[in-house]
């Protein structure tokens, strides 16, 4: 992996070539959030590049003593996310139905798996999808929280009222099923 406080350094001296290394190191991560977050592609879509395009103009203030370069880009894209939300239910209460009373029913879905499910086992294979619909829904929503939100123990804990041993006990326990379930390769 380049050494991503180096290219966000060069990158908040305009350099394009950095960026881009940058964002081909990070872009992962940050898609994982995103779809985690607002559960549809093209408003993921939309996040992400936003979230890129305040990365370009917001490199200058990252600073190494608060946090590493991974945790700054993933809460900045964690926090564009939240905006949208915040934007979109903002703007939904001003929609107006036109359609008469058959619009309020809600739409069917036909797959209930969630989209960081969906994209994991797409990644691993069935295997994975098959041991995380092993573990408690406890266990799956604090790996989600730390590995693909990025969120840190203490973050988890604090968003959830829940203690911080019990935060990492639970994480701990629910990577190491994973490890036994999924055999030797998932070393």
């Amino acid at each position: 992996m380049p050494d991503l406080q180096s290219l966000l350094a060069y990158t908040a001296l305009a350099d394009r070539d950095a960026f881009g290394q940058l964002y081909a190191a990070t872009q992962n991560r940050a898609w994982a959030i995103c779809l985690r977050l607002l559960r549809d592609r093209s408003f993921a879509e939309e996040a992400m590049q936003d979230a890129y395009v305040k990365v370009w103009h917001q490199a200058a203030s990252y600073r190494p003593a608060l946090g590493s370069p991974e945790a700054w880009i993933s809460a900045l894209v964690r926090n564009t996310c939240l905006d949208r939300l915040r934007a979109n239910k903002r703007e939904a209460q001003y929609v107006v139905s036109l359609q008469g009373d058959e619009a309020d029913d809600p739409p069917e879905i036909a797959d209930y798996r969630t989209p960081e499910a969906l994209l994991e086992a797409r990644l691993q294979g069935q295997p994975m999808e098959d041991c995380l619909g092993q573990l408690q829904p406890r266990q799956r929503d604090l790996l989600a929280a730390a590995y693909v939100l990025g969120q840190s123990h203490a973050e988890v804990a604090r968003e959830r009222a829940l203690p911080l041993g019990t935060v990492k006990t639970l994480i701990r326990r629910a990577v190491l099923f994973l490890r036994d379930c999924l055999g030797e390769g998932a070393r």
